[in-house]
């Protein structure tokens, strides 16, 4: 079973070059050389949620994740290597990463899930676990969009929205923590209902804690 068995409308947007860390990749886009429709910009935007899969031949599990960071890189331009938005990720990069203008995104993953790929049943993923993914994700693996319903199912941990592991999240995206966390909890606010008061909560204690690190290091 693949990604697009299961979820058969997901826009692939590109396949995974390097990481940083156990949870923080990053891909490199399609463009017209690689595919027939390759994605447009507006489909790997800052907080745009996307699906993995994790490559185990014994389980059907994908990686979920969200796009922390964009660049545009050029080697031609000086050869400068890609920053994306977690402090300290810069020295990571490699010039070598392409020999060609592309666009690389960063990739926090939230967790993992289990997955069905019953047609007649939509998009279904069971069992989410928003704890550190166990296996790493392959070299060369397609990021697909990650659908709108498999994304809020994904956050519905025992019949209750949950967001443990936004304190992750906050530590890959570096600067842009609070504005990631916040992303997500516009997606879901526009895809479950009774869960805005504790999306306030998480949303007002992550940008508490960016504001007093940022007058930190001024």
């Amino acid at each position: 079973m693949t990604i697009r068995d299961t979820f058969p409308d997901a826009k692939p947007l590109g396949s995974i070059a390097q990481s940083q860390s156990t949870i923080d990749y990053t891909a490199t886009i399609l463009t017209d050389r690689d595919a027939d429709d390759p994605p447009d910009v507006t489909d790997y935007g800052f907080g745009q949620p996307v699906v993995l899969p994790m490559g185990r031949r014994d389980a059907d599990e994908v990686a979920v994740g969200a796009v922390h960071g964009t660049q545009v890189v050029d080697p031609g331009m000086g050869g400068l290597g890609p920053t994306l938005g977690a402090d300290g990720a810069t020295d990571q990069f490699r010039p070598s990463l392409v020999d060609e203008p592309t666009t690389l995104v960063g990739i926090a993953l939230l967790g993992s899930a289990t997955v069905t790929g019953n047609p007649s049943d939509g998009d279904r993923i069971e069992a989410p676990d928003h704890s550190i993914p166990t296996y790493a994700i392959g070299h060369g693996t397609t990021v697909y969009q990650c659908p709108e319903a498999a994304f809020r199912t994904f956050h519905l941990v025992d019949g209750d929205l949950s967001l443990a592991y936004y304190p992750r999240l906050t530590e890959v995206a570096g600067a842009f923590g609070a504005e990631l966390v916040g992303a997500i909890a516009d997606r879901l606010r526009e895809t479950t209902e009774g869960y805005d008061d504790l999306l306030d909560v998480i949303e007002r204690k992550v940008a508490h804690q960016a504001n007093v690190d940022r007058v930190v290091l001024q």
